[in-house]
């Protein structure tokens, strides 16, 4: 920064020459820094959402790297400019609040809680979207019904894309055939990727698209996994072969990888695989566009 800025140039030189021991370089500094920043750009929008009265929030919840609960809030009000006569859709992220419960009710009054910490009005709260989970969606003691009952104007709109996502997965999980060959999709990336040496055979061969794991929650980016395949097929091929040829792979170990090799060969050989692999690509796309269209921001959804 100091060599385009004249202030923080001067500022590292007096730091240097011992001019001055206060520098506010330390991390506690730089975080306390953030900190304020984040608090104001905060105010920020909640005074907005505050002028503009009616809002809507979206949740959702996952654990951190310490695993704690972490609840992401998520709110959006109309913005209007009268001086520019502007009317605009204002979507803006608030912050993670940490969860100790992630029962319905526990996390309602979480909600509650934090709208007082912002001043806002529940009263004033127009509609709420979360996912398809138990706790979010419940008729009974999720936390859509939980805030119904403090505001039944509050409409709960669940996730559409999350709910293709369950149809998708309820489908897939009743299909055996299906199942056996999205586990072929994910032996493969198992294998390769499971020591250097096998990494380097496998690049050697596919120079485009190289073997992805299956998503675990996200089901159209599973498509991800299968388009090197679909495209490089014969190439995978070639590199599970030229592993089970490989006669400097010795031992127990290196007969082992030999073998699994010639069982992932023969079995992405098959019929069964290459149609399966053309049926699920096609159907996988589809859902694809289909799922980042429900994502997308202009889309609008009529209610009937």
């Amino acid at each position: 920064m100091a060599l385009f800025d004249p202030v923080m140039s001067e500022h590292l030189r007096k730091i240097r020459n011992e001019e001055t021991h206060v520098h506010y370089l330390g991390k506690n500094i730089q975080n306390e820094l953030i900190n304020i920043s984040a608090n104001a750009i905060k105010e920020e929008i909640l005074r907005n959402a505050r002028a503009a009265k009616y809002f809507s929030i979206i949740l959702d919840s996952t654990p951190d790297v310490s695993h704690v609960e972490q609840m992401t809030v998520i709110i959006r009000f109309v913005q209007v400019d009268e001086d520019n006569a502007v009317i605009a859709v204002r979507e803006h992220f608030l912050g993670y609040v940490p969860l100790q419960e992630t029962i319905g009710a526990f996390m309602a009054e979480t909600i509650l809680e934090e709208f007082k910490k912002m001043d806002l009005c529940i009263n004033n709260l127009l509609s709420q979207g979360y996912d398809n989970g138990s706790n979010m969606k419940g008729k009974h003691n999720g936390v859509q019904k939980i805030i119904l009952q403090r505001n039944p104007t509050a409409l709960f709109v669940p996730c559409s894309a999350h709910t293709l996502n369950l149809v998708v997965n309820d489908a897939a999980s009743c299909c055996l055939e299906a199942t056996n060959f999205l586990g072929l999709i994910q032996k493969l990336y198992v294998f390769f990727s499971a020591s250097t040496h096998r990494w380097d055979v496998l690049k050697r061969h596919v120079q485009r698209l190289t073997v992805k794991s299956l998503s675990e929650t996200r089901w159209e980016s599973r498509i991800d996994a299968l388009k090197p395949i679909r495209y490089q097929i014969g190439d995978i091929y070639d590199a599970l072969t030229e592993m089970v040829t490989n006669s400097t792979l010795l031992g127990s170990s290196g007969n082992s990888t030999r073998a699994e090799a010639k069982t992932l060969a023969i079995g992405i050989a098959t019929f069964k695989f290459l149609v399966s692999l053309n049926v699920c690509y096609d159907i996988l796309f589809e859902i694809n566009i289909t799922s980042k269209q429900l994502q997308a921001k202009k889309i609008i959804f009529h209610q009937h």
